[in-house]
Parts: C-alpha cells; structure tokens; sequence
C-alpha cells in the first residue's frame, strides 16, 4: 500500500528512517527521544514528514519567524520551493530559520489561562468603570446634600424673617425713626457662632465660626450686607475665635485672635493671612490703633497687653504687664481712645494706660461699681464708655454703665445705669450706636438672653427724664444674644445682633411724614438731621465672588 507524501516533501526516506535502515545494515543507529506517554506525537513531530524531530542533526529543530515549528531538513526544502510557511501560509524564507537549543520540546496547553487571563482584564475594566461611576454618584449625592442644606437655611431664614415681620417695632420717640426687623441669616447650623464684627466701608459681616464639615477647622464667615446672598468661609485657626477688630482705616483687613496663641491679620479681599503673630499665652481681644494704622493690639489671658507694629513680623514691640491684681484676669476689650493711651478692661477692672516716648508706662485704675464686666465698648465722637456687668448675687440683672472717659485727667463719670438681662449664660457684648436721626445722640444696645430680645435705650430727655426702651425679637429658638453691633452702609443704619447660630439684622425706619413733621417741632428734644444720601457714593465691593 502506498502512501502519498505531503507537498513539498522529498520521496527519499526520511532522516530518521535513514538512521533505521543503516541499523539494519550492522550500524549504530542512533536512539529516539523519549516522548512522555501524556503528551501528544502532534507536539513532538514535524508536520511536514510527520517524524519527530530531533535537537541535533540534519533533522533538528527549527522555527520561523511566524513561531510554527519544524524539522530543519524538511523546512529548507519546503522553502525552496515556496516561500510561506506550511502551517499559517506566512510570507517566510531561509533566511527566517531558527535553530531551537533543547532537548526534548514539550508544549503546554495554556488555553484556559489565556481565557482565565482575559476575563480577568474585562472583570479589572468592569471594576474600573464601577469606581467612575461610584465616585461620581458621590459627588453628585455631596453636592445634593449641600444644596439641599442650602434649601433648609433658606426655608428657616423665610421662616425667621416672617416671624419677626409679625413683632411689630414700637418707635422709642413719637415721630422719631427706630429700628424695624429686616432678615435672619443662617450662620452655623451647628450653633457654633462666637464673636462677629462690622466694615462700614465694604459692607461685610465677618462672623467667627466653627466649620460644620470639620469641626477643626475655626475660621470667618464673610457676609455681604450689600448681597446676603454671598457667604465665603475663611479658614484661619486651630481653635476658638474669641474676637474680630476690622482695620478703621478701610482697607478690608480683620484681626483675629484665638485660643490657638494666635494674632493674624487677614485680607478679606484675597482671603490671605497677612501677618501671624504667635503669644505666650491664650487670646482674649484684639484692636486698632485709630491714630497709628500700623499698630496693633492684643490682650492675653494673663492680663498682658501685647503692643505690635505691622512692619515688624518677628514679634511684639512693647509688652504691659498688669501691676495690680484685678489686672492679672483675661483682657476683654483692648481700645486706643488717644494717641499712645490705652484703656484696657479684664473680667475685674477697667485701667488706662498712658505711655510716653521713652518707653515709660503710667497707669489708673478707675473706681467703677462692683461686678464681673462681660464687655466694654468706647464711642470716640463723645467720649463715651459703656461697661457692661453679668448678674450676681447683689444685682439680679444686667448692667450697661454709661460713663464720659477725660484721657487727660485718667477718670470717669457715671451718667446712667441700664437694667438688662436676669440672665447671662454665654458672655455677652453690648454697644453703643449713634442715632441716625442725630450722630450726637448715642443709643445703648444690648442682648437680652432671658427674654430672646435686643433692647435699644435713649439717654433719657433732660425736660422729660424718662428713658425710652425698645425691643427687637431675636427668636430665642436661634440660641441666646451674644454680641451687638452697627453697620451704616449705603445710606442705611443697621442694627446686627449675633446668636450662636444666626445673624439677626434691624433696619431704621423713619416713620411716614417724618421730615415734614419733625420741622414743625420748635421744642423737639431730639432735633433731627435731614438724611442725605449720595448716591453717587462708591463702595469698596472688589471682595465679592462673582456670581455662577
């Protein structure tokens, strides 16, 4: 029976039939590799003699380029007459031969790795694409969560707002103007407000805060009373804001102080620390020099008061160090009423400085009434000091003290003593406000905790020695009244008043016929100042973010 032999392929015998028959004839032949019983002749023959092949020899083994393999006799003679390769019909040549070093080629079935391989690739893709897609649905989910918080405050400010729309503002003077409810702004949700403060020439509101997403984090909330629209927070400290000072001067520049022993000075129009300033010891209070804009002032824990100059970063110029023992408590209120004066209040007492070129400090002490002071305030058009005292044991209530301070004479007169709250569970400040019917008549504001209200007094008439009270609703549910303050900006007169979680804003109101009647009124004894309003006047608004 004869076979046909596979194209290409010589009729001759085949090297290792060659080897057998030359056996036959009394030669060596030389032996067969050894093929392992489980693996296939397939893998360990030429497919085109179909003989194994050997690892030397004229029959040994070859590759081409394309990766089939081959007996090397078999292969130069296919390509002598072809030029593709057997197995895949490949372009190949003689020149693509390889010879293959091994002894015995075993190959190994990998197809299921390779599959295993691939759907693990597709399963790292799938894997992938499910990463996008859950950090995207969180993104998206944050930022709903915050809009929808936004939503809440504003549902809560309306909600404010149309409560304090129902008090009904009762004017101190017949025919005088007084203050009226304007809106409520969400500050802390978390009621984590401590301390705020006022620029008359920007229109801002900073209010010392604690973040609500990281509670470490302590820094100023901007509000523009121009836009209330508009809150940025500013991340300044490591702990507690315990007081704000903007510079007088105008140049949208804050003073913070901390309980991190800190002293920085901000620029709120870039949000950027100008000047950091480290203390020895905690920090209670923070000013202005009106006189001096490059100075300074911080009042300590310990009862120092800390003098810095902003061009000189390293440190403080002048240390005063309290004398007597009421003055060794923590400095609340630290107020320059003259050039190179200073009247410093601690939790005890209330002491003036005076210091002179050579360095020297002279110092009084003034003999004021009994009582642990919560804040003091100075008004520097006419002098004007209020002290404020927490309820004790001998006075049931608040006390707003009124006084007149001579710097040249070191002293203080008492005018008159305001009753205010039965209660003060947060410490609380006072202030005093000109009234925008007349700059000469100051007005006395202050947070009432017990009752949830901000009372206004007038210094009573001399003709008809009666003081004149009026009470503006804070909602007592938005946490206690800590701090009052003014704000006169675009020909308006605000009255601002903080709780630990919102910031309460009353607008003054003239009553309907107020100019034509008050020119009537020959013994008036608030005579009023027609209201002139510029409004060609410009503003410093560069701060403000542009709207998206």
């Amino acid at each position: 029976m004869s076979t046909t032999s596979p194209p290409g392929a010589s009729t001759s015998a085949s090297p290792s039939r060659k080897r057998q028959k030359t056996g036959s004839k009394g030669e060596e032949s030389a032996p067969a590799p050894d093929i392992p019983a489980t693996q296939s002749t397939e893998t360990v023959s030429c497919p085109i003699c179909l003989d194994s092949w050997s690892s030397s020899g004229p029959h040994r083994l070859v590759s081409l380029k394309c990766g089939h393999l081959f007996g090397q006799l078999c292969i130069e003679r296919w390509l002598g007459t072809r030029d593709t390769c057997p197995q895949c019909n490949g372009k190949a040549k003689k020149g693509d031969i390889r010879p293959i070093y091994a002894k015995i080629i075993s190959a190994v079935d990998t197809t299921d790795r390779d599959d295993a391989i691939c759907s693990l690739e597709a399963e790292k893709q799938k894997r992938n694409h499910l990463e996008k897609l859950h950090l995207t649905t969180s993104m998206q989910c944050h930022m709903y969560a915050s809009h929808n918080r936004k939503l809440r405050n504003e549902i809560e400010e309306l909600k404010s707002r149309l409560k304090l729309g129902i008090v009904a503002a009762v004017p101190p003077v017949p025919g005088h103007g007084f203050f009226v409810p304007l809106r409520s702004i969400v500050a802390s949700p978390d009621k984590k407000c401590t301390a705020f403060n006022c620029d008359n020439h920007s229109g801002i509101i900073a209010v010392a805060k604690t973040l609500e997403d990281n509670p470490s984090k302590f820094g100023i909330l901007k509000i523009s009373s121009l836009d209330v629209n508009h809150h940025e927070f500013v991340h300044l400290h490591s702990n507690t804001i315990r007081d704000l000072a903007f510079d007088p001067h105008g140049n949208t520049r804050i003073l913070s102080c901390s309980r991190s022993k800190e002293l920085k000075m901000t620029c709120l129009k870039t949000n950027t620390t100008l000047v950091t300033y480290n203390t020895t010891r905690e920090c209670w209070s923070c000013g202005w020099s009106p006189a001096r804009p490059e100075q300074l002032f911080c009042g300590l824990q310990n009862g120092q008061v800390m003098v810095y100059d902003i061009r000189n970063t390293r440190g403080a110029l002048n240390t005063i160090n309290p004398n007597a023992a009421p003055q060794k408590c923590p400095v609340i209120s630290v107020i320059s009423p003259a050039k190179d004066t200073l009247l410093v209040s601690t939790l005890k007492c209330m002491t003036l400085y005076k210091m002179d070129a050579s360095g020297k400090t002279e110092w009084t002490t003034f003999p004021l009434p009994p009582g642990a002071l919560s804040s003091v305030s100075y008004d520097e058009s006419q002098s004007l000091v209020l002290a404020s005292y927490k309820p004790g044991l001998k006075h049931q209530n608040e006390r707003h003290v009124l006084m007149t301070l001579n710097t040249e004479e070191s002293s203080v007169d008492v005018i008159q003593t305001f009753a205010g709250s039965t209660q003060q569970t947060v410490r609380s400040r006072s202030c005093l406000v000109r009234c925008p019917d007349n700059d000469q008549h100051i007005m006395v504001c202050a947070g009432n905790q017990a009752e949830g209200v901000v009372n206004v007094w007038t210094r009573p008439s001399v003709s008809t020695n009666k003081e004149c009270l009026q009470k503006l609703d804070s909602a007592r549910e938005y946490g206690p009244v800590i701090a009052v303050g003014s704000l006169r900006i675009s020909g308006s007169d605000h009255l601002i008043g903080l709780t630990n979680q919102r910031v309460v804003m009353y607008k003054w109101q003239y009553p309907e016929g107020h100019f034509e009647e008050s020119e009537m009124l020959d013994d008036d004894p608030y005579p009023v100042t027609r209201a002139v309003f510029d409004l060609n006047s410009s503003y410093d608004t560069s701060w403000l973010p542009e709207r998206i």
